[in-house]
């Protein structure tokens, strides 16, 4: 058989089944009894992938028998699987792996060179390359770059895909009902004898759950469908998909031909009976609350949910969450996991969408890659960041100036400015209150300080402009705000000082105080005046303020919040919380995968400040490294709470961490599996 056919063969029970071991044990017998006895004991000690499973067998039919490149091969696939890599890698592997054998049996693991850490295993073993970040993220690696739509723009899209590609739309929704059923069988093991109960709702999502139902029935397990929407209602496609299922003669429970007593029995009954739920109840087209019949049946869903019943599984998005928001309207199925077609929307990534959906996968039906290009929202994924010169000295690495600190915040000004240390950068100068650097200085020894004169009340005096102004010679980066305090010498400091920078042609990052004290006096002086890019870093309460709305409007719409600031400031912002977002004055949008809740405590966005800075140092485009930035930001609260577990972290656990994300970006294969699978995004 052809060998890409052994390695899509392989993999579905490559390291379960004894097979695997027989068929090692025989393909390994011209090896030497040392090499051959390395192999198979590497095989068996580390669980080998089915990536590793098809790397072998390509490397042997290929004629590649050296005993060493197996070996290596082996060991390092291995290895990659354990932190998250060998599912992921076997993607791409499986064309890879063909072009190995057809062009001209190269003894060169050409997979490895797509994966980019290996290059020329040859007889005397590989050498392990540092290789650029973003490079392993999102070129080498087969991560694609995730869009994410609006309703609307979803929509667009599905029509687009029928008049534009000549796609019909029942082979759309026939694509999304059979990736779902495959995400049942891989995820849940639903198979012959599996009880799968659908709830099937009004419009095209029950028809989507009638696709799974049909072909859960046709692998052998036992489905129930729960309508709950009069038959005469379904159009088209959902028409089609449910006669299909009635003719089947798959058992249906019609809600609205029930007693409403009789079936909240049923249902409850139903529920008792199922191993899993699927949820296909409202879609992302849902615009009102859920409630009466419908609340009390997603209620009873979520009962057995946690009362250990089964698992639920959500189409598209869970029910009852708005698909532009992320919002629960009324209330939502809370689900195990979801799969969302197309493309995420913005419900799915959004708070608490995200959280309510589970385990978030894509399924793109049929979609080909362009359809997307005109879209400006996506997942963060972290640019090419240069190796760092061999020959460099501080100034090679930036300079940064740090305009932070009163006499009640101390550590404000050091997370920040040792966040640009620690997260590459090469010299960080802290201006202050004079009374603060012996304090700080005890903490944050290699920060050089520019003492400033002070108010009586601990705050930098209106008189530490000029000291300020001369300081920013030869800096790459000025930072404004952190723990500045709003006394009122501060407040005419920083009026006089943003208008100033604007015409150095510096960028600035202004952040905290900075924000409240503009936002009161004079928003407009956020506007860069000069060629020197802006940074704004606000959480929803400062952006509230910066806009003039309740902090219940700004959190009614976070991106269109975050493109107005954005636009109106003429600036890039970074709407601060749980998947942090970055918008561009063209309305670009990261939405940044990284972090957990440990990171809410007190000093974590001055560290983000300083991680920004090091990024603006790094060779990046403003817009890139405040991406990279806050994507860093996220690693080393990830990387903490892994030490330390989300309680009780603090800002200086996560400043202490922000070098082992920086080793993440640059090595991926070093990300802990659990979270590699959220970085890499649905």
């Amino acid at each position: 058989e052809p060998v890409d056919e052994h390695i899509r063969v392989w993999p579905s029970f490559a390291h379960k089944s004894s097979i695997f071991m027989d068929g090692l044990r025989e393909l390994t017998t011209g090896f030497s009894p040392k090499a051959r006895s390395r192999s198979l004991t590497i095989a068996t000690s580390l669980s080998v992938s089915s990536l590793a499973a098809g790397i072998f067998f390509v490397c042997v039919f290929s004629g590649s028998t050296n005993a060493t490149e197996m070996g290596a091969s082996l060991h390092y696939t291995a290895a990659s699987s354990q932190r998250g890599l060998g599912k992921l890698a076997l993607a791409s592997s499986e064309c890879s792996l063909a072009t190995l054998v057809n062009s001209n049996k190269r003894r060169t693991c050409h997979s490895f060179r797509r994966l980019g850490h290996y290059r020329g295993i040859r007889g005397g073993g590989g050498q392990r390359q540092q290789t650029c970040s973003s490079h392993s993220l999102g070129r080498s690696m087969p991560i694609p770059m995730h869009k994410v739509a609006t309703v609307s723009e979803m929509q667009a899209l599905d029509a687009g895909a029928t008049e534009k590609y000549g796609i019909p739309s029942i082979l759309l929704m026939e694509s999304a009902g059979l990736a779902s059923f495959r995400h049942l069988v891989e995820r849940y093991e639903v198979g012959l004898g599996s009880k799968v109960l659908v709830f099937a709702g009004p419009g095209n999502n029950g028809g989507d759950g009638f696709v799974v139902a049909r072909h859960a029935n046709a692998a052998g397990a036992d489905v129930q469908v729960v309508l709950l929407a009069k038959p005469e209602s379904y159009k088209a496609d959902a028409k089609t998909n449910y006669e299909s299922v009635k003719r089947l003669g798959i058992p249906i429970l019609d809600i609205f031909s029930t007693e409403a007593k009789d079936a909240n029995k049923a249902v409850n009954k139903m529920l008792e009976w199922a191993d899993v739920s699927v949820d296909a109840i409202f879609g992302v087209g849902l615009t009102r609350p859920v409630s009466g019949m419908y609340g009390d049946i997603v209620e009873a869903i979520n009962r057995w949910r946690e009362g250990g019943g089964g698992h639920v599984f959500s189409l598209d998005i869970p029910s009852g969450i708005n698909g532009d928001t992320g919002d629960v309207m009324g209330v939502g199925v809370r689900a195990d996991s979801t799969i969302t077609y197309g493309l995420p929307k913005l419900g799915n990534m959004l708070y608490p969408g995200y959280e309510m959906g589970g385990h978030l996968v894509t399924t793109r039906i049929s979609f080909p890659p362009s359809h997307d290009s005109e879209l400006n929202v996506e997942i963060s994924r972290p640019p090419c960041i240069a190796n760092r010169d061999p020959a460099g000295h501080k100034g090679s690495f930036g300079q940064a100036l740090f305009i932070a600190g009163s006499r009640n915040y101390y550590g404000a000004p050091k997370l920040a400015s040792m966040g640009f240390l620690r997260a590459g950068g090469g010299y960080s100068r802290l201006a202050c209150p004079e009374s603060l650097v012996p304090v700080i200085s005890s903490t944050a020894g290699t920060v050089v300080f520019i003492p400033l004169p002070e108010t009586k009340r601990g705050a930098i005096a209106k008189e530490a402009v000029e000291i300020i102004l001369d300081s920013t010679e030869k800096q790459n980066v000025v930072v404004i705000g952190p723990g500045l305090s709003l006394d009122q010498d501060t407040q005419q400091m920083i009026a006089q000082i943003l208008p100033k920078l604007s015409q150095k042609g510096l960028p600035v990052v202004v952040d905290g105080d900075a924000l409240t004290v503009i936002s009161k006096i004079d928003p407009t002086l956020l506007i860069a005046g000069g060629s020197g890019e802006r940074i704004l870093t606000p959480h929803i309460g400062e952006l509230a303020r910066l806009l003039d709305r309740s902090i219940k409007e700004v959190k009614a719409d976070l991106v269109a919040s975050g493109r107005e600031a954005a636009k109106k400031y003429r600036a890039i912002v970074v709407v601060k919380g749980a998947h942090t977002l970055v918008v561009s004055p063209e309305g670009h949008v990261s939405i940044n995968p990284t972090g957990n809740s440990g990171m809410g405590t007190a000093g974590s966005g001055d560290v983000l400040t300083g991680c920004i800075s090091a990024m603006l140092c790094a060779g990046l485009s403003p817009y890139q490294a405040t991406v990279t930035g806050v994507y860093l930001h996220g690693m080393a609260g990830d990387a903490a709470a892994s030490k330390l577990g989300q309680d009780g972290m603090t800002a200086d656990d996560i400043l202490n961490a922000v070098p082992e994300g920086m080793r993440w970006i640059r090595d991926p294969t070093l990300i802990p599996r659990r979270l590699w699978i959220q970085y890499i995004g649905p």
